[in-house]
């Protein structure tokens, strides 16, 4: 797989003034070039989706995010910004995605999903198979937030059985030889766990993109083909719209 084809970075708050993300087009601009120098090609604008959150319309996130597609252009015709969400999972999401109200990723059938830390397990349980079983590609958002699921191997493995997928923040694994977090999801990612990467950038300061900085640490601890089947293996099912 050639890397020059770029990062996917699926979890981003680049859109400016609609969550607590980029605060206005300057800062939404220097995000662009700070994810562009990361080496990020493809970038999912995932604004936060609450109920009855009126600022999360469709269209008006599109419109944004076609502003903002035309600054990445600017920078490198083959930089991209596609449009989505990211969900608070609540109940009767699939009727919300007709009625308009919300975006799954890139018009795709994956749809990010996140879950309160001390969600039980039967709530993430039960809503996943809700969305799994109205035919959609649930990822679940920073799954490593969710004590119901991190460092419980049995659950990761029947969520990921029901058809559900789970994306990491890029900062969650730039912990030390010391950090007991970043070593279990580096043990995920080998056994192929972990399916997508997210800088989950909201800013330059306190989070900003970093994806080139993980990659590069992941390549430090693992295996080749680990991290190659991470970046770019899943990256192609994704945006081919195909199931990994």
């Amino acid at each position: 797989m050639a890397e020059h084809i770029g990062y996917l970075d699926l979890h981003s708050h680049i859109l400016p003034g609609i969550d607590d993300g980029s605060r206005d087009w300057d800062m939404t601009e220097r995000m662009l070039e700070a994810a562009y120098r990361q080496g990020v090609r493809t970038m999912m604008a995932t604004p936060h989706n609450y109920q009855g959150d009126r600022k999360q319309d469709n269209e008006k996130i599109r419109e944004l995010c076609r502003r903002v597609n035309r600054l990445a252009q600017a920078i490198d015709p083959s930089f991209r910004i596609l449009a989505g969400n990211e969900v608070l999972y609540r109940e009767g999401i699939p009727e919300e995605i007709e009625a308009g109200h919300i975006l799954t990723l890139g018009d795709s059938a994956y749809l990010l999903v996140e879950f309160f830390p001390n969600d039980s397990y039967r709530r993430i349980q039960e809503g996943l198979r809700e969305l799994v079983e109205y035919g959609y590609y649930p990822v679940v958002a920073h799954m490593e937030r969710v004590n119901a699921l991190f460092g419980n191997e049995k659950r990761i493995n029947e969520v990921i059985g029901m058809g559900c997928y789970l994306q990491v923040n890029c900062q969650s694994l730039l912990g030390g030889f010391f950090d007991r977090k970043s070593a279990s999801l580096r043990k995920l990612i080998e056994s192929g766990k972990i399916h997508f990467l997210g800088s989950d950038c909201h800013n330059l300061s306190g989070r900003p993109p970093i994806m080139e900085d993980c990659v590069k640490r992941l390549s430090q601890k693992l295996p080749k083909e680990c991290v190659e089947r991470l970046i770019y293996g899943n990256q192609e099912q994704f945006l081919n719209k195909n199931c990994i």
